[in-house]
């Protein structure tokens, strides 16, 4: 015991450690938060909410967020948390499928740990979060690493650099197509490896999968990518969906319209990945601009309703 404080003073900061200690290993009911109190035979003594009132908002004073649902308590947040957003917890999966194939080393090492200790910080919001997009995502890239490994690593080099492109590469359609264009950056999605490029002449963003590509060929060293103005893309979303929509980064909202849509302006996107997002949305949503977007997205909705003819 500290010299100069009571024993009642030492018990209730031992049920602090105690309390956040229960909390940290998750979601905790409250009949497991009263047992904190029970005596030395275990008997759970009369606790008032005023008197746990205290012991919730010593907690908070200290920037520990604790929060209550349904008699279930939820570490929301410590002091040291952090928040991720879906984008950020891709690249920590990405991180972690590599440790898988990467040689034992001490940079294996020192990755594992830090991403270890990175997981622990999680705020409530992130875990939630995490778990979805452990459950939707797959990140198992051995292959692509092993066979196009030397690809992956030029198509880095030239985003790196900046240069233009002369790229040609099989669409879905398994059609050879060839386009002048802006390497951007290299993105790593699901179980394929893509280079984001940008055509200035049809003002659009392609994403072009690593395997499909059949040459890549510098046009100018000294030629360098220029601000790109890419076709914007607006739709409109109505219901629980515009409600719970979030922004993409290359998106803006003009807010709603007198019928309660939200009209969104997408810019920088691949249109075929804008495409099958919009198309998955359904009834609420309605394509207004381009001509060229609204008619693929009408064209996907007839082959689908053929299926079912």
């Amino acid at each position: 015991m500290t010299k100069g404080t009571s024993e009642k003073y030492n018990d209730s900061c031992l049920k602090i450690f105690a309390l956040i200690s229960l909390f940290s290993k998750g979601e905790t009911k409250f009949e497991d938060v009263i047992k904190l109190f029970a005596d030395e035979n275990g008997k759970v003594a009369q606790i008032s909410n005023v008197t746990l009132n205290k012991y919730m908002n010593t907690l908070k004073i200290f920037g520990i967020d604790v929060r209550k649902k349904k008699g279930i308590y939820y570490l929301h947040k410590m002091p040291f948390s952090i928040t991720l957003e879906e984008s950020e917890l891709r690249a920590v999966a990405l991180m972690k499928s590599a440790l898988a194939f990467m040689v034992n080393s001490k940079i294996k090492k020192e990755l594992s740990l830090f991403i270890e200790e990175l997981e622990k910080r999680y705020d409530y919001k992130t875990k939630q979060l995490d778990t979805v997009v452990k459950n939707t995502r797959s990140y198992d890239l051995t292959f692509y690493f092993m066979k196009f490994k030397k690809q992956i690593a030029e198509c880095e080099k030239y985003c790196q650099e900046g240069n233009k492109l002369y790229i040609s590469y099989i669409n879905q359609g398994n059609q050879e197509i060839r386009i002048d264009c802006d390497p951007l950056e290299v993105k790593y999605n699901k179980d394929s490896v893509l280079i984001s490029v940008y055509s200035p002449r049809d003002a659009q963003v392609f994403d072009i999968p690593v395997e499909s590509i059949l040459s890549i060929n510098l046009i100018s060293k000294n030629q360098k990518i220029k601000s790109k103005k890419c076709t914007a893309v607006k739709f409109k979303l109505r219901g629980n969906l515009a409600k719970s929509y979030k922004l993409r980064e290359w998106e803006q909202s003009e807010g709603y319209d007198e019928n309660g849509w939200l009209t969104i302006i997408n810019s920088g996107e691949d249109f075929a990945e804008l495409a099958n997002r919009l198309f998955k949305y359904n009834i609420n949503c309605v394509v207004i601009s381009p001509k060229y977007l609204k008619t693929q997205v009408s064209k996907m909705i007839d082959e689908t309703l053929k299926n079912y003819l």
